[in-house]
């Protein structure tokens, strides 16, 4: 078997590998996540919201919909918008995931949610489902980058398909080797 630094390195919000990262100082560790990694790629862990300094515990935030567009704001103090904050934080990180050949994300997320994190109106009703303000970022500045959440990874066809699209990117950055 080939050595980790031959792997394809794939991104992962941190929370899902047992790192205690989340906005009430837990982790949502994944088997699953944990045994894909082992078997087929080398893991990066990325917390946006600790990248940008909320600290650990911290309050939580959500996705609310204004007519400005949709802002990441606490939910006791809307008048913490750390939108402007995780919208910078994924133009930095574009460079540092050049790299990575997939990125695997936190469902529901307000951050790093693919398409099942809540939206709410400014008077805190749920309006429906949408993306993270940071994985939205990323999937727009580099739409062919392989993205999966760690429910969607529970789906075996989903699963292998992911697994083939990261060793096709992965093939297509070293060239085609």
């Amino acid at each position: 078997m080939a050595d980790g630094r031959s792997r394809p390195r794939v991104a992962v919000s941190s929370c899902l590998l047992g790192e205690a990262v989340r906005y009430d100082g837990e982790h949502k560790c994944n088997d699953g996540v944990i045994e894909l990694l082992s078997a087929h790629f080398e893991g990066v862990p990325v917390c946006p919201e600790v990248a940008i300094g909320m600290g650990v515990p911290r309050p939580p935030i959500r996705l609310v919909k204004l007519e400005a567009g949709i802002r990441a704001r606490g939910v006791e103090d809307a008048s913490h918008d750390v939108t402007q904050l995780l919208q910078a934080f994924a133009r930095q990180c574009i460079v540092q995931l050049a790299g990575v050949s997939g990125y695997i994300f936190k469902s529901r997320s307000p951050s790093c949610g693919l398409s099942d994190t809540d939206l709410f109106n400014a008077d805190g009703g749920l309006l429906g489902k949408t993306t993270g303000i940071f994985s939205a970022m990323i999937h727009e500045r580099l739409p062919e980058l392989p993205v999966i959440d760690e429910h969607q990874l529970e789906d075996p066809a989903q699963r292998d398909a992911f697994v083939q699209q990261v060793r096709d990117y992965h093939a297509k950055q070293r060239g085609g080797r």
